[in-house]
């Protein structure tokens, strides 16, 4: 019992730390800066914290290397075909188009329900962007460059903001008919918790476990092998 209670303890530790969400943060708006944050630990990613001086180690004298024995040449081992590429071949002369394609579709199905999972659990905080558009104080061109770049960015910030949990958004877009360049500015940030993830690649496995390797090793024994085993059963029939 004591071993079992130990067991238990650690599983439901692990739980808790991966329960825990992680947040990455970044924006840019002097200068690029990011940070992880996990409970009260932030850990900065960028700019890096700058590392001390270390002193330098004496140079050891070197060693006087022994003569090596030349080492014997051992012979190449044949290679045979590989075992997987003769189970995928096997598999579709005994199953066909229909059974490689049944194949494809459930290993498609298992991947696009580990994305949805994936796009579920992945909750942005915070999404901002501001954009001034300019084209050297030309405002036709400006006015064009403008157009195109709402046609641009738009979309994408409505995709993100329709697939993905999103807390606070704003997407400002302006023309800028004095200035000569283009400049932008963001913050975002997003949070995960791994326990969500961890869960969600152990069901893709599963899925792809039961549903397409378990058929493939299953149904790919050589027809050779199956045409033995029918013709000793019809013998075995015949002596009976």
């Amino acid at each position: 019992m004591p071993v079992l209670y130990t067991i238990l303890g650690i599983i439901l530790f692990f739980v808790l730390i991966f329960s825990i969400k992680i947040q990455v943060n970044a924006e840019y708006i002097d200068e690029f800066v990011s940070d992880v944050k996990w409970l009260f630990i932030r850990v900065p990613l960028y700019p890096r914290p700058e590392k001390k001086e270390k002193k330098p180690k004496k140079e050891k004298k070197p060693k006087k290397e022994k003569e090596k024995k030349p080492e014997e040449e051992t012979p190449t081992e044949e290679k045979g075909e590989n075992k997987i590429l003769t189970m995928f071949k096997n598999f579709y002369e005994n199953q066909g188009f229909d059974g490689v394609m049944k194949l494809l579709d459930d290993t498609v199905d298992a991947t696009e329900k580990l994305g949805h999972s994936f796009k579920k659990h992945f909750v942005f905080q915070k999404l901002y962007l501001w954009i001034r558009v300019s084209r050297n104080h030309d405002a036709a061109q400006t006015a064009i460059e403008y157009g195109k770049m709402c046609q641009k960015v738009f979309p994408l910030f409505g995709y993100i903001c329709s697939s993905f949990p999103v807390r606070k958004y704003d997407c400002d877009i302006e023309p800028d008919y004095l200035g000569d360049s283009n400049k932008a500015k963001f913050a975002v940030s997003f949070s995960v918790r791994p326990i969500f993830f961890t869960n969600a690649l152990i069901r893709f496995a599963f899925r792809l476990l039961f549903k397409v390797a378990l058929k493939v090793f299953r149904k790919s024994k050589p027809k050779a092998i199956e045409n033995k085993n029918t013709n000793n059963i019809k013998q075995g029939g015949a002596s009976l």
